[in-house]
């Protein structure tokens, strides 16, 4: 029978509380004979949440279902009408690639629409902070609602609107 291979734990320490639930995970993954432990003690990355992401999800199914769109070009089409601009607007280095990309358009049209597809495709939400990614679901949410379809807010997920 061959060990199954245990999921990893996140912590983030945001109180002492959390603390000692962390250093009381590494005391039991040792006493369960884990021999060998790897512990990465990194700050605090201030990207989207997971709270943020499942809430997106969410209601990229919603929107699929009440267009009958598909789910990867559901997620496309919102990153190219919402995402991009976003990125654009915080990142002189992302916004001088879309400058370049956007030339291409009036000498090459079949290249401009190959290579903006995969800048699109290429342009992700976990590249989002939070800040970023909560303008991206008001964004979503303002969008669909203008279309007819009320997007729904999980009562577990509410704070993420806020």
């Amino acid at each position: 029978m061959t060990k199954q291979k245990a999921k990893p734990l996140y912590f983030r320490l945001t109180s002492d509380e959390v603390r000692a639930n962390c250093v009381k995970a590494l005391f039991t993954a040792q006493s369960e004979g884990n021999d060998l432990l790897e512990v990465i003690i990194q700050p605090a990355k201030n990207k989207r949440s997971h709270a943020q992401n499942r809430l997106y999800w969410g209601w990229v199914h919603e929107w699929l279902k009440a267009l009958s769109w598909e789910d990867d070009y559901t997620h496309h089409f919102f990153k190219y009408k919402f995402l991009i601009m976003i990125f654009y607007q915080a990142d002189a280095k992302y916004a001088g690639m879309c400058d370049a990309v956007k030339v291409l358009k009036s000498i090459d049209r079949q290249s401009y629409d190959q290579i903006a597809a995969h800048v699109i495709r290429q342009t992700s939400t976990t590249d989002a902070s939070t800040a970023q990614m909560t303008e991206y679901l008001d964004k979503i949410y303002r969008y669909c609602y203008e279309q007819g379809v009320l997007l729904t807010v999980p009562d577990e997920l509410k704070f993420v609107r806020n």
